[in-house]
């Protein structure tokens, strides 16, 4: 986030900033203000609720708009962000009063008060993110309106983490976003969101506390084609891409590109609907589906960003398992025993009604990897003798479904947003719908040995492997960055300079 220090500034002398359609060159001096820039989401955000955020487009989109008390650092470190301090605990260890920043004001112009905090903070408690603040019990306002205290159920060491996590982000009295009013305080305030046209455009708070963005206008969207987001940027009418440089082998951008790649943290998964709820409430058959996946597969998917296939939903680098090789090429044997288990106590799996069994795979049509990611799921239940087709619907109708159960299959995303282990574990629970975690949390913490047994033993999802966002872009672009929760930290970019174009 911007704090622009004065050593930053002087490291800008003699750049300028150009916008999309015409240069404005300066001798000298810090990067201007102004412009317009287009680029990507990773897909289309089903909603800019940060409560219900959950895909990589979506937290993307709301850490543009919303502003959390605590932020996740470059260096996976917390640090305060609307908040003044680290939380202040009683000898008791049950009560946290987290003092705010002062002057700290919404896109409408009013002032975000203690009273916001704790009322969007009692609203996700009801939501479904409340499992991040289950160890919270009660949230007050001291009559010195500077501050909130929060009275946990146990000591919880993970708290100011949890208060880092960009569902946790404050809204005016803790009001949902409806229709056209979307107030944060965040860098960028909503113009519109035109699902029509698959764009999001924001325009630049000048009165953000952190620093003013250098761009006046972010155009964010995403494409319904697998080329199409990579062929507008080869033709230069976008300043990023997330598919690449170029439409097609041999072909270059119009402007010289750069590249940048974050870690690979963001999950794919197979979640499971209850449409055939005794079938897919097996955990039989999802084990058999999980040891019929050839993992080694999903490293062709993409556009060559890195892929680093999972059997459980946290990076090894969080305490996940390495994947082996039997993981990697599936293993038929061990799958076709587990469906046999899963036959003897669910009907519908039994091997003489196997056949009429028939299940969709739901997919976000805008995500194009999706659907790859679909088909090999569809190949390893034929394996098993179950047929499935692929359903593509759009990002609100997925997220709808998924709420309500109304679904077989579909292919999920999570990002990984933090660097603690118990919450990485915590929230693939929460993905699969499993209050085991909810429950742990309340107590204080989880054990992350405990969730990565219970997780084997219950499996909510079925991870598939974690993937890496790869950025190309226009080499004038400056300030692109991946923040501490890996995603493009869209509000310090400028533009300067004359594009190059490619020879």
């Amino acid at each position: 986030m911007r704090t622009r220090p004065i050593a930053a500034l002087a490291i800008a002398l003699c750049l300028s900033l150009a916008t999309p359609f015409e240069t404005r060159t300066r001798a000298e001096g810090r990067p201007a203000y102004g412009g317009a820039l287009i680029g990507s989401l990773l897909g289309e955000p089903a909603s800019l609720d940060p409560a219900a955020a959950r895909t990589y487009a979506e937290i993307s989109a709301v850490g543009l708009i919303f502003d959390t008390l605590y932020r996740v650092g470059a260096d996976g470190a917390i640090v305060p962000h609307l908040a003044a301090a680290v939380p202040q605990l009683a000898a008791d260890g049950l009560h946290a009063t987290i003092a705010l920043r002062p002057g700290v004001r919404f896109h409408d112009s009013q002032p975000l008060t203690a009273r916001d905090v704790a009322s969007s903070l009692e609203r996700v408690t009801r939501s479904d993110a409340g499992w991040l603040l289950a160890p919270v019990a009660q949230i007050d306002v001291p009559a010195t309106g500077d501050a909130v205290v929060i009275t946990l159920r146990a000591p919880t060491p993970d708290l100011a983490t949890l208060l880092a996590q960009p569902q946790t982000a404050i809204t005016p009295l803790g009001s949902a976003p409806r229709g056209k009013s979307v107030i944060g305080s965040g860098p960028y305030r909503v113009v519109a969101l035109d699902r029509k046209k698959q764009r999001l455009s924001l325009r630049a708070y000048d009165d953000h506390f952190a620093g003013r963005p250098y761009v006046d206008e972010l155009e964010l969207r995403w494409y319904p084609g697998a080329d199409d987001e990579a062929r507008r940027y080869e033709a230069g009418e976008t300043q990023w891409s997330l598919r690449g440089p170029a439409a097609f082998a041999g072909h270059q951008p119009k402007y010289a590109t750069d590249a940048l790649e974050s870690p690979a943290n963001v999950l794919v998964y197979v979640g499971f609907g209850r449409a055939h709820a005794q079938a897919l409430a097996s955990v039989d058959l999802r084990a058999a589906l999980s040891l019929a996946l050839a993992r080694s597969g999903f490293s062709a998917v993409g556009t060559g960003e890195r892929v680093e296939v999972a059997t459980d939903p946290v990076p090894v680098g969080l305490g996940g398992t390495a994947v082996d090789g039997v993981a990697r090429t599936g293993d038929l044997d061990a799958a076709h025993a587990a469906l046999v288990k899963a036959g003897r106590s669910v009907g519908a799996l039994a091997p003489q009604a196997l056949g009429a069994l028939r299940l969709a795979v739901l997919v976000d049509q805008s995500r194009a990897d999706d659907r790859e990611v679909a088909e090999r799921v569809v190949r390893a239940l034929d394996k098993l003798g179950i047929a499935a087709a692929i359903s593509a619907v759009d990002a609100p109708t997925l997220a709808d479904r998924v709420a309500r159960g109304d679904l077989d299959l579909y292919v999920g995303q999570l990002p990984v947003v933090t660097a603690a282990p118990a919450i990485a574990w915590a929230a693939a629970f929460e993905a699969g719908g499993d209050p085991w975690a909810r429950r742990a949390l309340a107590r204080g913490s989880i054990d992350p040995a405990q969730a990565k047994a219970q997780f084997a033993r219950a499996l909510p999802i079925v991870p598939l492997y974690f993937r890496a966002v790869r950025v190309h872009h226009r080499s004038d672009l400056r300030g692109l960055a991946f923040d501490g929760i890996a995603r493009l930290g869209l509000a310090d970019l400028f533009q300067f300079g004359a594009p190059r174009r490619h020879p």
